[in-house]
């Protein structure tokens, strides 16, 4: 099994809109960071697959499919896309419900793509694949309740080691990348920056991605608003992370499988739910969370304007490398979900804002706030993205072991 990394900047118009806030009114000023495009290939002589992280709010899914087409060019057989959704990027067309790239966006994303792809593939070299986790304090808390106790956040990596040097890792944090304001226009990777910074080296390369961080954030523990924040939290991340236990070099590395996929429909939100959306919510004490309510009922009382019958189609799969599953799902799933995930199919490791944007999953009894408020699906629907991300992983891990079965 053969590894490789390769990484682009993406370019920024001046004066183009940026996503991620509703409240925003100005498009970009300057780069407070460069945004960047990954990409992670993990190959063998009959299937190469590529992983892609982008610097943006999303990604939809008529761009996650130009840039299947684009790197299938340089030998790419299957392909993740996935946003790290910072915030301080420009709008990618994220709505609820999913929406169309803008064009001039979409073209310079995939031209970034694909030249990290190509890099990705020039440096590919024999390596194995170990992930660990590590539990974070002080890092985030779940964002719209207004007495958030401390958490321990699960912060997952996947280490790529040469021997037993460890030349990768790939980052998954299951935190919303929103240290910067809404009146920032600086472009930025925001916290997911902060961590590749603070866990980069020379011999080594990072990857950021974000997992199923639909309600987390660093609301209740970030100390402001700027860059020094973004350092400090990144550092943070660094220090709790846990080396990858040594690679066990009598054990084969399996073939490199295509991923299992499954198609999705999900019920749009039903009229009583939507009703529901228009009556008085109670008051809470927190500003920005009584602000952000208040949006939530204004995207709210919009879906139930447009009045949408047929059902939400979204891509949920999982792919095994080396013994590590991934399970890519294409919206904010709630941390709960993805540790239900995890709790049921084994030590997977869930990537959020992958291969298309839906919007919020929440869970079923999730009490009402700005995720279920601007959630474009019915109640429940959350629960059946787990079901079927528990089904694909159990299937990429069953092929994992019939082919290290008929390598032997």
């Amino acid at each position: 099994m053969r590894v490789g990394h390769g990484t682009a900047h993406l370019a920024v118009v001046p004066g183009e809109p940026m996503g991620g806030y509703v409240d925003r009114s100005e498009g970009v000023q300057d780069v407070l960071d460069p945004l960047e495009v990954h990409v992670v290939t993990v190959a063998d002589d009959d299937h190469r697959f590529a992983l892609v992280v982008v610097d943006l709010i999303c990604v939809n899914a008529d761009i996650v499919e130009r840039i299947r087409a684009a790197v299938r060019g340089v030998g790419v057989s299957s392909c993740w896309v996935a946003a790290t959704h910072t915030h301080a990027s420009p709008e990618a067309g994220c709505a609820p419900g999913g929406g169309a790239t803008p064009q001039h966006l979409g073209d310079r994303l995939v031209a970034a793509s694909l030249a990290a792809a190509r890099r990705a593939v020039a440096t590919e070299r024999p390596a194995r694949l170990a992930a660990t986790r590590s539990l974070v304090s002080g890092l985030a808390g779940r964002r719209n309740v207004v007495d958030s106790p401390p958490m321990d956040i699960p912060v997952d990596t996947i280490a790529v080691t040469v021997g037993t040097d460890v030349v990768g890792l790939i980052v998954v944090s299951p935190v919303h990348p929103t240290i910067l304001p809404a009146a920032n226009n600086h472009v930025s990777a925001d916290l997911t920056g902060g961590i590749r910074r603070a866990l980069s080296a020379p011999d080594r390369w990072v990857v950021v991605a974000t997992g199923a961080a639909g309600d987390i954030s660093t609301r209740h523990t970030r100390q402001g608003h700027g860059p020094p924040e973004v350092g400090r939290l990144g550092a943070l991340v660094a220090d709790r992370f846990v080396p990858p236990p040594s690679p066990v070099e009598d054990r084969p590395a399996a073939p490199v499988r295509p991923p299992v996929s499954r198609c999705v429909r999900l019920r749009p939100k039903q009229p009583a739910e939507l009703d529901a959306s228009a009556r008085p919510i109670p008051e809470v004490r927190d500003g920005r969370i009584r602000q952000v309510l208040h949006q939530g009922l204004r995207i709210a009382r919009e879906q139930a304007a447009r009045q949408r019958s047929e059902p939400y189609e979204v891509e949920v799969a999982a792919v095994d490398l080396d013994g590590v599953t991934l399970v890519g799902v294409p919206g904010e799933l709630f941390l709960e979900l993805g540790e239900a995930i995890r709790a049921t199919a084994g030590d997977v490791v869930v990537l959020g804002y992958t291969n298309g944007y839906l919007g919020y999953l929440p869970a079923r009894d999730t009490p009402p706030c700005y995720e279920t408020f601007a959630s474009p699906v019915s109640a429940g629907s959350g629960e059946i993205v787990v079901e079927t991300a528990v089904e694909v992983a159990l299937e990429a891990a069953r092929d994992r072991d019939r082919s290290r079965r008929n390598s032997v």
